[in-house]
């Protein structure tokens, strides 16, 4: 008897349980109701991630036996590539005595101190002007992840330097000035060279975190931290590119909805268009006048133009 509706996400594990009962491609088609064509589909993929291996023709062998994984619907790895945020200092003076000096400019010596906290966080000493706070790089689950962060990263930033040093920071006027954004392609990897980034101007202003925040928006593609890494720093744009399946879907869903109802639509004027034939056939060749129930008089030109 044939399974006739299988879920997508169930696909995968359905034939991998097939496949390790002994069953041959073809006969795991037709138990799912399916072309081969889609079922090889599905059997190159797990081959490709290692379940399964070809021991001959139409006889595939289980490496890896699971009771749920989810193939079809892996969510790509969003990473928070860059997060800087400046302060400017109001008042005080940071004790930076036992700070890192990295780098030497002529006029001074930037400082920078690494703290264990929020996950990692690197600050820098702008000449007792200004701090920047750079967040270690980190995965993130959702976007909401990077609002959170930069509002905890304020607030500790500013009771620390308080409490520590008697230095006050300007928070209200505390902004980002870099995000980095990056996103894992595995599919599209074979599409960038080594070395090759290319970079897009979104000629709009970055969604905001920071009431000061003034970035240009774009985004960008390159090599890092992944093979190819789609980045940008705005969150809308972000937003747009990890919904573009859903949004793809929808696009799938609507454009079948509107081939059903127009090829209803064309079968209905064709038949209109056939009904109106006849009538012209009936009137001859001339338009003649046609007296409706109120008395007045239409042409066929009236009739047209008013159905």
């Amino acid at each position: 008897m044939k399974q006739k509706e299988v879920k997508r996400e169930e696909f995968y594990l359905t034939i991998l349980n097939q496949i390790k009962s002994g069953s041959k491609p073809i006969d795991i088609a037709e138990n799912l109701n399916i072309s081969r064509q889609r079922l090889n589909y599905y059997i190159r993929t797990l081959k490709n991630k290692g379940f399964i291996e070809k021991k001959g023709y139409g006889v595939w062998d289980v490496k890896k036996d699971v009771k749920t994984f989810s193939l079809g619907t892996t969510k790509p790895i969003t990473n928070l590539h860059a997060l800087q945020i400046r302060f400017p200092i109001l008042e005080g003076k940071i004790l930076d005595k036992d700070w890192e000096i990295k780098e030497k400019l002529k006029n001074w010596l930037p400082k920078y101190k690494d703290l264990t906290i929020l996950g990692g966080l690197t600050i820098k000493n702008n000449n007792n002007k200004s701090l920047t706070v750079w967040a270690k790089t980190r995965n993130i689950e959702s976007l909401n992840e990077i609002d959170n962060l930069a509002f905890k990263i304020r607030s500790y930033i500013f009771e620390y330097f308080k409490n520590k040093h008697a230095c006050i920071l300007d928070v209200f006027n505390c902004e980002i000035k870099n995000l980095d954004i990056a996103t894992e392609d595995k599919h599209a990897e074979g599409m960038r060279r080594k070395g090759e980034k290319f970079t897009l101007n979104l000629n709009k202003k970055a969604e905001k975190i920071f009431e000061k925040d003034n970035l240009d928006a774009e985004a960008h593609i390159d090599g890092t931290p992944f093979k190819f890494s789609a980045e940008t720093n705005d969150k809308e744009w972000k937003r747009a590119y990890l919904s573009m399946p859903f949004m793809m879907k929808d696009i799938a869903n609507a454009t079948y909805y509107i081939a059903k109802n127009y090829e209803s639509h064309v079968k209905l004027v064709e038949k209109a268009s056939k009904v109106m034939e006849r009538l012209d056939k009936k009137l001859g060749a001339k338009p003649r006048k046609i007296k409706n129930k109120l008395g007045s008089q239409l042409t066929l030109g009236d009739f047209n133009a008013n159905n």
